[in-house]
């Protein structure tokens, strides 16, 4: 009996069968990771294959894991997009979405998240270049509207580098983020510095602004410098209690 004759299409299948499988169990072990790293020995064994197998496929663990990281982006890229298909009457709203978008998968997927921005990672990943060109391409659309104060690349660049420092902010040091008040003032200031024509109602979405006033945060913050560096009548342990107040009214006041 003669043996089946594999073709050139068949090998390509199996191949990236195998790639695949490498793939998720490395994204599997690395998601269940308690250090966010995994051993290749670790990958082998849970994916039934030799070394010489997994670098016949992949170069060394860092082209691995950059596939792997790729892999773990491409239902990030999936979400993204549904994001990107509601288009908002302001850009703000768009940035908003974008972000709280992130910031969740950032919050359900840590390891990998850190993987992602990593040096060895992030310089030639296919899947971040793509959410960046989402991000440009919504921000062109809003200076078509005339709702940006800067250029479509540098709204770009701002809000990206202020969503993934938010997002790893609130990944590596949660002791020190117990609340999203943080980064919400963060994209609140992020929408107000980059964008023109609105301003948030307190309830996530633009309307038209109005004049700038003196708001209760504000003015905490103002009063709270000054109690620092000015003299005043108040004893120290005034100070200390006042100061606890104004902090309060500055981190979460409207």
């Amino acid at each position: 009996m003669s043996t089946p004759t594999r073709t050139p299409r068949t090998r390509t299948s199996q191949t990236r069968s195998v790639q695949i499988r490498i793939i998720k169990t490395a994204a599997a072990l690395l998601a269940k990771s308690v250090d966010g790293d995994v051993s290749t020995r670790e990958i082998c064994d849970a994916a039934g294959v030799t070394a010489p197998t997994l670098y016949h496929h992949f170069r060394d663990k860092e082209s691995l894991i950059r596939a792997v990281v790729d892999f773990g982006w491409t239902s990030f890229l999936e979400s993204k997009r549904t994001v990107a298909a509601v288009v908002h009457d302001h850009i703000g709203d768009d940035i908003r979405a974008g972000w709280n978008n992130h910031v969740e998968f950032a919050r359900e997927n840590p390891n990998f998240y850190r993987l992602m921005w990593s040096p060895g990672v992030a310089p030639n990943s296919v899947a971040l270049r793509e959410a960046h060109r989402l991000l440009y391409e919504r921000m062109k659309l809003g200076a078509s509207r005339g709702q940006l104060r800067v250029s479509p690349a540098m709204a770009a660049r701002i809000v990206m580098s202020a969503t993934v420092g938010a997002a790893l902010a609130l990944i590596t040091q949660p002791e020190h983020y117990t609340d999203d008040s943080f980064s919400r003032q963060l994209l609140e200031a992020v929408i107000a510095f980059v964008t023109v024509g609105a301003a948030t109602n307190g309830q996530g979405r633009s309307r038209r602004a109005a004049p700038q006033s003196t708001t209760i945060a504000s003015a905490a913050a103002t009063l709270s410098s000054k109690l620092e560096s000015e003299p005043n009548p108040l004893t120290p342990a005034e100070r200390q209690l006042l100061q606890q107040w104004l902090t309060v009214l500055a981190d979460t006041a409207p």
